[in-house]
């Protein structure tokens, strides 16, 4: 029976119908309907899967899958929670975003946001309720049966429980990641790709996370980009190539990747491989400690100390302890400034390489020595940056009045996501009066000046606001 619900959900969500919409139809309890409907789902399920085409939800446009987890979809909401988790589908990496999606989905016992949820607690060192999370997603939920539906998320997920949840199954959850891969899913790509960078329960292989890195830089993943990155500073499976290096490292930092941010603030704080800016440099270590990075909030006391009175020094990042595979990676990629000495593999990715130039409207990427300060400084207006970054971590720590005054002054200048949380903290009542019409002002304006998240905020306030 467990096995028939789940590919009656994974049905329903290709189908866009909703439990509720099927119980008021038959007039009956949603248990009883699916018994009664049972052959039929099951016969139109046989009919439909061939259609759909490797991928699912993954060939389904980002504004659809935003509507179903508004409208209460728990499996959208868990898609959504992911894809902010990893800035899938253009989505900025937003941890807060990615935690609210995950607690809606899992309220209604969302296997995917359970496991999204698992993997964020294990990220904070959280072992045991992580642990936990991770257990009522594999064991009280639909993720299995998703999974044996073959969606990519759900495999994903599994991949990633086999791998970070005692007893680990490495070899199983590598089959997992592979199969959720395969279909274009390009968090599992890159996941891949850094486990076989990184060595964590396999060989290392750096042919093979080229490869994986490659297909998830093609779809601009940041971690994917990061990954790759490391590779051409090390000439870990390519050539070395500083350019190269330094710009997918910060294309993945402009991205939100904390990692990222950290490592290409120690190689301008350095001079690693990129000309020396210590000023730049400190700016990203911000962005990465604004972000929750402990390794960054230690960099960043030394060099802004070294900023204001002393001549650089050289550095090596403390390593610390890691409850995932995803921290362990971490760990690998960013506690030194040098790899350990590797074997290059010859491998063609001069496509993706081609991602680079399109970024300043060339064929080609630049044959002079790369400048950071041209391509991304952390914003063309820090002080804006650091008020928006500032208001969202007070916003984190529910903090709304500290909040609002950071919000309120990068909104002077028009900050598209300091409006656009203004007009939420007015629709929520979070440290101002609740009102309708300030929220509907607030998003609109955010909307205008191009943010994508705010129009769906916008509806849901002009139809609280009738």
């Amino acid at each position: 029976m467990g096995q028939t619900r789940g590919i009656i959900d994974f049905l329903l969500h290709s189908l866009k119908i909703t439990k509720e919409t099927l119980t008021v139809h038959y007039k009956s309890p949603v248990k009883s309907c699916f018994l009664s409907i049972r052959p039929i789902l099951l016969s139109a399920l046989a009919l439909l899967l061939p259609t759909l085409g490797l991928g699912g939800v993954l060939n389904q446009e980002l504004s659809f899958i935003q509507s179903k987890a508004m409208e209460g979809d728990s499996y959208y909401q868990g898609v959504l929670a992911i894809f902010y988790k990893y800035g899938e589908k253009g989505l900025p990496i937003d941890l807060v975003e990615s935690e609210r999606w995950a607690k809606l989905a899992a309220e209604k016992d969302g296997g995917i946001g359970l496991a999204v949820l698992a993997s964020i607690e294990l990220e904070r060192g959280k072992t045991e309720r992580g642990q936990f999370l991770y257990d009522e997603a594999y064991l009280h939920s639909s993720l299995r049966d998703l999974e044996k539906a073959k969606d990519p998320i759900a495999q994903f997920c599994i991949g990633l429980m086999e791998m970070d949840n005692p007893p680990r199954n490495i070899e199983k959850g590598l089959r997992s990641l592979e199969r959720s891969a395969d279909q274009g899913f390009a968090t599992a790509q890159a996941t891949l790709g850094m486990i076989y960078f990184t060595g964590i329960g396999v060989p290392r292989d750096p042919k093979e996370a080229i490869k994986w890195c490659s297909h998830a830089s093609r779809q601009k993943l940041p971690l994917g980009m990061f990954y790759l990155g490391m590779a051409y500073s090390a000439g870990d499976g390519v050539k070395r190539n500083n350019d190269f290096s330094n710009r997918w490292i910060g294309g993945a930092a402009e991205r939100g990747l904390s990692m990222a941010q950290l490592t290409i603030g120690m190689k301008l704080a350095l001079g690693d491989g990129i000309d020396r800016d210590l000023d730049l440099g400190v700016q990203w270590l911000r962005q990465a400690s604004i972000r929750g990075s402990a390794e960054a909030q230690l960099q960043l006391r030394r060099f802004e100390n070294l900023l204001a009175r002393s001549p650089m020094r050289q550095s090596k990042i403390e390593k610390r302890q890691r409850k995932s595979i995803a921290r362990m990676a971490e760990q690998v990629s960013t506690t030194s400034a040098e790899a350990p000495p590797l074997q290059p593999e010859s491998v063609n990715i001069d496509d993706v390489n081609a991602l680079l130039a399109d970024r300043k409207n060339n064929s080609a990427p630049p044959q002079k020595k790369f400048s950071a300060k041209s391509v991304f400084p952390p914003s063309p207006d820090k002080e804006v940056q650091s008020f928006r970054e500032l208001g969202l971590e007070h916003y984190k720590a529910l903090n709304f009045s500290e909040a609002k005054q950071n919000f309120l002054k990068a909104s002077e200048v028009n900050d598209p996501v300091a409006l656009r949380y203004m007009g939420i903290m007015y629709f929520l009542g979070q440290g101002v009066e609740l009102d309708y019409n300030q929220a509907i002002d607030w998003l609109s304006r955010s909307k205008k000046y191009g943010d994508k998240e705010a129009d769906r905020y916008l509806k849901i306030a002009r139809t609280f606001s009738r």
